[in-house]
């Protein structure tokens, strides 16, 4: 793909001399590392970084424009100086790629928990071939790794990519920081999605209002036109609800809403759901667990009713939601004892996943740690979540990056109270599995938490190879469907 760049700055409203306007732009980014010659460079001052910094690396590698935030030295190449560079950023790549979210049916999910399910779920109430989705479990395969919504060039190169494919509809994680790093600037949401706001990123947003102001930015900027599905069951809804212009439409498990699910009965295989909307009723086995899941599978509902989804359909679907890599996957050795990998890495998160837990199996025991250069006050939250339903806690790394792994764990167990439920300290993942897996037996269940679809651990700037899952396999556990029942064999 190729612009002239007279033609994005017409676009943009942006002046542009003629002796610019036949300069031909090949793409567009704010990583020096990925100019080569024809890209169009943005610079902006970062948070850990100044991309005005890496200019003059940007025109070595044979930028053939430069948009920044104060006056550089370019050479003989067009330069725009604007006032925010994310922001230019974001308009530049949307121009770039032909405003692609514009020809699409786009839904945006944020909260703090669920986003990546639901997303997943949204694909395939209303159709997987039809549907592009950008997140967590997908970037990391596209090689955008530790990335939930990714930098927007490429948000809107994935866009245009869905668009020439014939794809019509696009769902996209909406974090707090993509968010308000305007990467989803420019992105025309049909449809956004809350599914609840509970304590993570406050490294980075400061205080809880902070953090759920970032996530507000989706539903201020949603068009008249467009649909708010947001959780009844979460207060921040009500927030959320005066932040719209556009028509709500509310879903909840524990509280009234327009969209209503009853649970009437869980096991390893599910959750039966009871579900009325208007003069609209169901009743249906969903292969989720706990209230968080049959939350997440009523989120996706909502938004596929939104997108025009009949209600038989979306009815008949919501039986066979797929398995979510990292997200309750279940494994099955051959004497019984079960185990799951989940992304569980928030308080609430483990909190749920636990509760859950505990409500199907006999002896629970947990492996899980947290990640280092965030939030450190959920540490020793997390610890006594852990410790108040698990029987055995092992503690162990997840991503330490340049903190001390031992330090880490000193947070968590500070958070557990009871000395019965000492923790079981083992820094090594690896290790720390093969001697959890050793505490299980039939009708016991062995909880890896906080890593999920991640196959790396991230050591001092490291990407250091690491999966759960393969981890279990290797120690006789076979992966299980969904839909597949406690106990016995897979």
């Amino acid at each position: 793909m190729s612009k002239r760049l007279g033609d994005l700055a017409s676009d943009l409203g942006i002046p542009c001399p003629p002796d610019w306007s036949r300069v031909g732009i090949e793409g567009v980014t704010d990583d020096s590392r990925a100019v080569s010659p024809g890209v169009l460079f943005v610079a902006h001052r970062g948070t850990h970084d100044d991309g005005h910094a890496h200019v003059a690396d940007a025109v070595a590698r044979g930028a053939a424009a430069v948009v920044a935030e104060r006056d550089v030295e370019v050479g003989d190449r067009p330069h725009f100086i604007v006032a925010d560079g994310r922001i230019e950023l974001a308009r530049w790549a949307a121009a770039f790629y032909g405003h692609p979210t514009e020809r699409l049916r786009t839904v945006g999910v944020t909260g703090t928990n669920g986003k990546t399910s639901v997303c997943h779920f949204v694909a395939h109430l209303v159709g997987p071939e039809s549907t592009e989705v950008v997140g967590t479990v997908e970037n990391l395969a596209r090689g955008l790794r530790a990335l939930t919504t990714p930098p927007s060039p490429a948000v809107q190169r994935i866009a245009r990519e869905a668009v020439d494919q014939g794809k019509t509809i696009l769902v996209l994680e909406a974090s707090s920081i993509g968010l308000d790093q305007h990467r989803l600037d420019e992105v025309a949401f049909d449809v956004g999605v809350f599914t609840n706001l509970t304590r993570d990123h406050l490294d980075l947003h400061g205080t809880i209002d902070a953090y759920g102001a970032a996530k507000a930015i989706l539903f201020r900027d949603l068009s008249s036109s467009a649909v708010a599905v947001l959780n009844a069951d979460d207060p921040y809804s009500e927030t959320l609800r005066r932040a719209c212009r556009c028509r709500v439409l509310t879903y909840g498990v524990q509280h009234s809403a327009d969209l209503k699910a009853e649970a009437a009965g869980e096991d390893a295989s599910g959750i039966t759901l009871s579900i009325q909307q208007s003069d609209q009723s169901a009743r249906v086995v969903a292969p989720v667990h706990g209230l968080y899941g049959a939350s997440n599978a009523l989120a996706a509902l909502g938004a596929a009713l939104a997108l025009g989804v009949p209600w038989s359909v979306g009815m008949e679907r919501l039986q066979s939601l797929p398995a979510v890599t990292g997200r309750w996957n279940l494994f099955r050795r051959p004497d019984g004892a079960d185990a799951i990998v989940d992304f569980a890495h928030t308080p609430d998160g483990l909190f749920q996943i636990l509760s859950a837990v505990r409500r199907i199996y006999g002896k629970t025991v947990i492996v899980f740690g947290c990640a280092g250069g965030s939030d450190r006050g959920k540490r020793g939250q997390m610890g006594e979540i852990a410790s108040r339903f698990a029987d055995v806690v092992v503690l162990t790394q997840d991503n330490p990056k340049y903190e001390e792994p031992e330090a880490i764990l000193d947070e968590i167990e500070a958070g557990i109270r009871t000395p019965s439920h000492a923790a079981i300290r083992i820094v090594d993942r690896r290790e720390a599995i093969e001697n959890a897996a050793r505490r299980v037996g039939h009708g016991d269940v062995l909880l890896l938490a906080g890593k999920g679809h991640e196959t790396f651990q991230i050591v001092r700037g490291e990407f250091l190879p690491h999966s759960d899952a393969a981890i279990l396999e290797s120690l006789g556990f076979a992966p299980v469907s969904p839909g597949g029942g406690k106990g016995g064999s897979p």
